[in-house]
């Protein structure tokens, strides 16, 4: 029987996070099944998650997912009802701690959740250590349902705050924040030793967040000084930057695995095109021919530019929309 895994999702966007969950499970199990999801979580069967390194794997590439639980038992959002899930947990003898999140219109709160788990599991002579405990239990309480089960894997979101643009060697105005730029390497679903283009890389957000990834990243920007400065970003990390035209990119046919790109807009932008419609349509032609096919390619652009991606050859997957300010909303197209 394949197991189930909670997944506890950001409420940072409304589509994103979920998108990204399905993308790394894609990545790392050998299937799943969506079982139940709602507002800020998802619960799937997957299958090979618990051999060794999937779930180390997906639990380091995860940004817009806090947290994931391996399901052992589930209740309808009574204080009955956990008391008698609580009874069923299969646990190591090791210390243990209980934090429960609650989603939405759930009718429990959470320290009540916290509370009757504790209280069940103190019954059963588990060691409660609330400071620095072995394992953490927790419970994810919707209206419907209480998910309760081991924490296996949580974000790094320390990791994501130290690598905000004003905290690199280099910036550059409207650069992506790294979480959101994690995100969308995950949509593209490249894979570890994979190569990952970014055909408009500027200081090289997606490229950093790739090489945490062990993916090979590729790097092309038509500014000289941007490039050279972005060096100083990706120090350590396996990643080539080139000087070049996204229009004219010094690339084989079909050579990479994945494309992730944040189109040049807005008045800090440097467009060397004759028009932006013309650098629209070159570099998504230039995509299309070094992009594997079958593989993916994430577009962003201030513009709803799905015809164009279509008109280039390319089959729209998913489209998401992120407001950055009053003027100006980022578009994102998963596309293959």
């Amino acid at each position: 029987m394949e197991t189930r895994y909670a997944f506890e999702l950001s409420g940072e966007h409304p589509t994103i996070p979920r998108s990204e969950a399905l993308s790394l499970l894609a990545i790392t199990s050998s299937g799943y099944r969506v079982v139940y999801e709602g507002e800020r979580y998802l619960v799937v069967e997957a299958g090979d998650l618990d051999l060794p390194p999937s779930l180390a794997r997906l639990g380091a590439r995860m940004a817009m997912t806090h947290r994931i639980i391996e399901v052992t038992a589930e209740a309808e959002p009574t204080l009955e009802g956990i008391a008698e899930a609580a009874a069923e947990l299969d646990l190591p003898d090791r210390s243990y701690r209980v934090r429960a999140k609650r989603l939405g219109e759930a009718p429990l709160a959470s320290d009540e959740v916290e509370r009757k788990v504790g209280s069940v599991l103190w019954r059963r002579g588990y060691r409660a250590d609330l400071a620095e405990p072995e394992i953490e239990i927790r419970a994810i309480i919707t209206a419907d349902r209480v998910f309760l089960g081991r924490e296996v894997a949580r974000s790094d979101r320390t990791g994501f705050r130290d690598r905000r643009p004003h905290k690199k060697p280099f910036f550059h105005p409207g650069t992506m924040l790294p979480k959101l730029a994690r995100a969308l390497v995950n949509l593209s679903g490249v894979r570890e030793g994979e190569r990952l283009l970014d055909p408009f890389s500027g200081t090289g957000g997606f490229l950093v967040e790739a090489g945490l990834m062990d993916v090979r990243g590729i790097g092309v920007d038509v500014q000289e000084e941007i490039v050279r400065g972005a060096v100083s970003n990706l120090e350590g990390l396996d990643c080539t930057l080139i000087v070049g035209d996204a229009m004219r990119l010094p690339l084989k046919d079909e050579s990479v695995e994945a494309a992730v790109s944040d189109a040049p807009y807005g008045r800090s932008a440097l467009i060397q095109a004759g028009s932006r419609d013309e650098l629209l349509t070159g570099s998504l032609a230039e995509l299309r021919r070094v992009l594997v096919p079958g593989r993916r390619m994430v577009f962003v652009d201030d513009r709803p530019v799905g015809g164009a991606i279509e008109e280039a050859g390319f089959e729209v997957l998913e489209v998401h929309k992120e407001r950055v300010h009053r003027s100006l909303t980022r578009h994102i197209f998963v596309s293959r």
